[in-house]
């Protein structure tokens, strides 16, 4: 679906009887282009009857990892081959269960498919990801296995020093097990996937999502390649500068740069590039339409441990709302502002609202 298409649908969904010349004096555009927007969504199936009858509710599915995050944060400058005072938390975490979360906290709709332990932090994780408004139906609880374990030590500037997952259960979610999900991620509204995801997982998911708009959030640097040859499937890539070199085999210094690394990445078939240029701010830019650079949001970091997640998480809110690409990229990056300034990465203070 395209930018222009996720907006003639928000605007049916809010009225289902608007006339083509009223949709297309809100966008700007000629009526008989509204009428093949139209056209093209009733073939693609969003739309399945007169009076734009809709074909389903509006939802988002996230597929990803699902953890226990360990954290450990130092008091003052970290003293390697010793012992750092400093305080060690755990709390709900992986970069799949946190967009989730994200999302739901955004006030979406927002479905989980993941797998964890049937343990101690497998039973944490339903309860806790399911008390934020995700629907859990589809979090498999697996016997035998042990719940996904992520840590991390932070030091004295709020940067992630060093981390180690252990994130194998990930395996276990194959395609016998995404199979029980097939109707619900092909009649989603957007569908969000993370690196975490073995070749098998994402082999049936890219064959089997249909037409449902893909967003892709990298993890890392050692994830990103997984994604290297479903790249013409992906509607929205949200990649750092080190993930997108790993990828493009573009060196990404300055915004010049960057341009000719989202050429690149839509050339291979990407709509959407989010191109992360740390504390530079973000370059975005959109196949065959607008691209752009908005700077970096001033806060103070606590822990940089889930931004990209809230800036994915964002950015689907902003997708199901029909909003502009422009408007979207400002209003993720005040979602990822609010989580550098927390201890805690899944909510979102009452002010981060689209402006």
């Amino acid at each position: 679906m395209s930018n222009r298409e996720n907006q003639i649908l928000q605007i049916l969904k809010r009225d289902p009887f608007i006339q083509q010349q009223e949709i297309a004096d809100i966008l700007g555009i000629s009526r008989s282009c509204v009428a093949g927007h139209i056209m093209n969504l009733s073939k693609k199936g969003y739309i399945k009857g007169k009076g734009y009858i809709l074909s389903n509710d509006v939802y988002a599915v996230t597929i990803g990892a699902a953890n226990i995050d360990i954290t450990s944060y130092s008091f003052s400058k970290v003293i390697y081959d010793d012992s750092n005072p400093g305080k060690i938390i755990s709390t709900p975490g992986g970069v799949g269960r946190n967009i989730a979360q994200n999302i739901a906290e955004l006030k979406n709709e927002s479905y989980l498919i993941s797998v964890v332990g049937n343990d101690q932090n497998g039973k944490i994780l339903s309860e806790t990801t399911k008390l934020s408004g995700v629907n859990i139906k589809y979090l498999h609880k697996l016997d035998d296995e042990k719940t996904s374990i992520y840590n991390s030590f932070i030091d004295e500037n709020g940067m992630c020093i060093i981390s180690v997952n252990d994130m194998s259960i990930l395996k276990k979610l194959t395609p016998p097990l995404l199979s029980q999900s097939k109707k619900l991620i092909q009649n989603a509204s957007v569908l969000v996937l993370d690196c975490n995801l073995y070749q098998e997982s994402l082999e049936w998911i890219f064959n089997h999502a249909n037409n449902v708009p893909i967003f892709v959030d990298t993890v890392s640097t050692f994830k990103a390649p997984n994604i290297r040859q479903w790249l013409p499937y992906i509607h929205t890539l949200k990649p750092n500068r080190s993930e997108a070199k790993i990828l493009s085999g573009i060196e990404i210094e300055t915004l010049a740069d960057a341009e000719i690394a989202a050429d690149w990445f839509h050339q291979q078939g990407v709509q959407r590039i989010i191109l992360s240029m740390d504390s530079e701010g973000v370059y975005y830019s959109e196949l065959d339409n607008k691209s752009g650079y908005s700077r970096a949001l001033t806060s103070n970091i606590v822990n940089t441990n889930g931004a990209g997640d809230a800036m994915m998480a964002g950015l689907v809110h902003c997708w199901l709302a029909g909003m502009t690409l422009e408007d979207s990229v400002q209003f993720s990056q005040q979602c990822s502002a609010f989580t550098l300034s927390s201890e805690n990465i899944n909510i979102f203070p009452n002010k981060c609202h689209p402006r």
